[in-house]
Parts: C-alpha cells; sequence; structure tokens
C-alpha cells in the first residue's frame, strides 16, 4: 500500500516573500545607540525598524496605553453617533442636529490627537 505524501501545514511562501538575503550591517556608537533607541520606541526588534526604513522611509511605533485609551473613547462616541442616527432616521433630523455636532466634533479631535501622535 502506498502512503500519500503529507500536504498539511503552511504552504510554502512565494519567492518574493521568502526573507533569504542577510546584509552585515557595521555601524559606530553613535548610529547603534539610535537604532536601538528607535528599535525601543517602536516596540519592535531592529531587524523589522530596518525593514519598515528600507520599504516606507520611517518607522511608525506602537500603539501606546494613551492611544488605546482615544480608541476607546472613539469607539463610544461611534455607539453614541450611532444611535442618534438611528433616533434621526425616526423622529427627524431637526432634533438631534446640536447633539450630532458635538458628537462629531469630539470625533475629529480624538482623530487628530492619533494620528498627531504618532
Amino acid at each position: 500500500m502506498k502512503h500519500a505524501k503529507h500536504t498539511g501545514g503552511r504552504p510554502p511562501l512565494g519567492k518574493a516573500r521568502k526573507q533569504e538575503y542577510r546584509i552585515t550591517l557595521r555601524l559606530d556608537t553613535e548610529h547603534k545607540l539610535r537604532l536601538q533607541a528607535l528599535a525601543r520606541a517602536a516596540g519592535r526588534p531592529r531587524t523589522e525598524v530596518l525593514r519598515q526604513l528600507i520599504a516606507a522611509g520611517r518607522v511608525r511605533e506602537r500603539l501606546r496605553r494613551e492611544h488605546l485609551d482615544f480608541m476607546s473613547q472613539l469607539k463610544g462616541m461611534a455607539r453614541n453617533l450611532n444611535q442618534l442616527t438611528r433616533l434621526a432616521h425616526a423622529k427627524g433630523f431637526t432634533g438631534i442636529v446640536s447633539r450630532h455636532a458635538t458628537i462629531v466634533a469630539s470625533i475629529e479631535g480624538l482623530l487628530r490627537n492619533l494620528r498627531d501622535d504618532r
């Protein structure tokens, strides 16, 4: 009896996605400390920081606790906005215009803070 070839597991990566090239990089102390500081601020390994710098020309840090707090506030405001929208469809938009504008302004402010802080 022949045994079938095992085909389970993750499919192999394509040639473009496989990280098969190794580059040796020599840095002086200043550049090494700068790379370490970038990696620490981003919360990512140094190799990932270098990949991001090559691909995008910049490194974005991970979301911090303040960012997560902004996100939870944003979710709450979005829920309120959805409730107001339902109410507007049921009773008419004229009764909720002022509350709607206040929530939209708050959401825009939170999004601005998130964008400027990262």
